[in-house]
């Protein structure tokens, strides 16, 4: 009785022990999640603001993701780094990380991640001009996203495609793409994508002169960015609404945004990058007004900024601007200058672009060439597997056979010795009857003995019966 007790106390105890525990290493588990879910967060917030900083999260998010030994946020880890290599132009870094969190969604069947990863690695691909092969990972997200109608994720899939087919100058499919994230995003009433999505909607519209409809959609990502405070991207939409009212011939407004975009460059101590197309646009907005020699200092620090920047274009159509104006003001040789630089970088751009056309053919070749090495290697891997499925059948087999030949011999030897010693006990009772009739036969002849002592000889018999004959 004493010992039940004491065993039940120690049954208490152990459960108590092992109870708290798992409990430990639940509430481990579950901080460690928390904390990866946190830090993925901290970096998708930095990616555009900071990235570096971007990069730091990123990093310690994976680290505890490892640590937790999940691999659903492994991935989703993965899928963050390399997000963060990305915005810092880290094109082959994002690349590695984006297909090992590929990998882990593939091995866990994760639609929503699936989705993340094949949409950035479409725009790495984009990026890099391999457009086809861009294209397929889009809509490989695009069919994820819809099967589990993740209606953010096909929003940002669709401006990537609108961006993919801008800088392709497909503009039908641009516009198209757009208005489709468009519309997903006034749905889930996501202002800031909203604004984003319209943003990349007007340059689209702006470039195919619909200046009308471009103006529209500026002055609505105008709104939302100046109601939350986004200074740098209100900056870049006053440029831009700037711009459409000079084509429009409307300079008052072309003036009022302008300033205001100046005003925000100042204020918030903007880089010189914005000052481009501030200093610009207002150097042409003073060439419309007649004030020729104050427009060509603005055009002429607008193009200092585009060559510090080394922006081509803007360059290209700075020099251009410049031209005009010195003609205006006889300054002609200065004029015919900034003609032949204007010249001098459109054949310069050329160039560019022709060595990145060829750069985009090499690399979709190599691309090509890596796929099909990549593919050999997993129809290689794919073979071995068969193999070693094969192997491990046959031992399978082979140990099942062994066990049931074990198995068989064990038996019948058991029945063998189970019919010796059966036989054993029959030999031995045989013995037993045997002794027993013996004895019994050896009784019947001592009994026969006494008998035959104490009864008269038969001879003697015989003799009185005969003579009993005769007296009768």
């Amino acid at each position: 009785m004493i010992f039940s007790v004491n065993h039940n106390q120690l049954f208490k105890k152990v459960l108590f022990v092992g109870t708290f525990l798992f409990l430990n290493v639940l509430l481990y588990s579950q901080s460690d999640t928390l904390a990866v879910s946190e830090n993925i967060e901290l970096a998708r917030a930095q990616f555009s603001k900071n990235p570096n900083e971007g990069l730091r999260f990123a990093i310690t998010a994976l680290d505890l993701a490892i640590r937790s030994d999940n691999k659903k946020f492994i991935g989703k880890a993965n899928n963050t780094l390399g997000s963060a290599y990305y915005f810092l132009g880290n094109n082959d870094s994002a690349e590695v990380y984006q297909s090992k969190a590929l990998e882990i969604q593939l091995e866990l069947n994760d639609p929503e991640g699936l989705g993340r990863s094949y949409t950035n690695l479409g725009t790495i691909y984009s990026e890099n001009g391999l457009n086809d092969k861009a294209i397929q990972y889009f809509l490989k997200a695009e069919k994820k996203f819809i099967e589990i109608n993740y209606r953010i994720g096909l929003s940002k899939l669709y401006n990537s495609l609108g961006i993919l087919f801008y800088n392709t100058k497909d503009f039908n499919n641009a516009t198209r793409y757009y208005k489709n994230a468009l519309n997903i995003a006034r749905e889930l009433k996501d202002e800031t994508l909203y604004y984003s999505i319209a943003t990349n909607l007007a340059n689209t519209l702006s470039y195919q002169h619909k200046n009308k409809e471009a103006l529209y959609m500026y002055l609505l990502s105008y709104n939302i960015a100046k109601r939350q405070n986004n200074f740098s991207d209100l900056a870049t939409i006053c440029n831009s609404i700037c711009q459409q009212y000079l084509t429009l011939n409307n300079l008052l407004a072309a003036k009022k945004y302008d300033t205001e975009a100046m005003e925000l460059i100042r204020k918030y101590e903007l880089s010189d990058y914005f000052k481009i197309s501030a200093f610009g646009n207002y150097g042409i907005i003073l060439r419309n007004e007649g004030k020729y020699k104050e427009a060509i200092l603005y055009l002429d620090s607008a193009l200092n900024y585009a060559k510090e920047s080394e922006d081509l274009l803007k360059q290209i159509d700075l020099h251009t601007e410049l031209g005009q104006v010195l003609a205006k003001e006889n300054r002609y040789s200065e004029a015919l200058k900034n003609t032949f630089s204007a010249s001098e970088l459109k054949d310069s751009l050329y160039a560019k672009n022709l060595e990145d056309k060829l750069a985009e053919v090499n690399a979709v070749h190599n691309t090509e060439k890596k796929d099909q090495e990549i593919s050999s290697l997993n129809s290689q891997k794919k073979n071995q597997k068969k193999i070693n499925i094969l192997l491990i059948a046959i031992v399978i087999v082979s140990v099942i056979s062994l066990i049931i030949a074990i198995y068989s011999y064990i038996r019948k030897r058991k029945t063998n010795e189970l019919i010796s010693a059966q036989k054993q006990e029959v030999e031995a009772k045989n013995l037993i009857i045997e002794r027993k009739q013996k004895e019994i036969i050896d009784s019947i002849k001592y009994a026969q003995r006494i008998q035959n002592a104490h009864l008269p000889k038969e001879s003697y018999i015989t003799k009185n019966l005969n003579r009993l004959r005769k007296d009768l």
